[in-house]
């Protein structure tokens, strides 16, 4: 199992452990950081679903 981990901005790598980091731009705005992350979850799932079919 990976570990994909969404942000809203930079973290410190020695916190936190995981196998990809995507990292939204923060601009002051967490809704639009969270819309970020609810499309990049769904292109995720489309993948998985894609490679389950395969």
């Amino acid at each position: 199992m990976k570990i994909i981990l969404l942000t809203g901005g930079k973290l410190n790598d020695n916190v936190i452990s995981s196998d990809i980091i995507i990292s939204v731009p923060h601009n002051g705005y967490a809704d639009r950081i969270q819309e970020m992350h609810i499309k990049i979850i769904h292109v995720l799932v489309q993948i998985i679903e894609n490679k389950l079919i395969e």
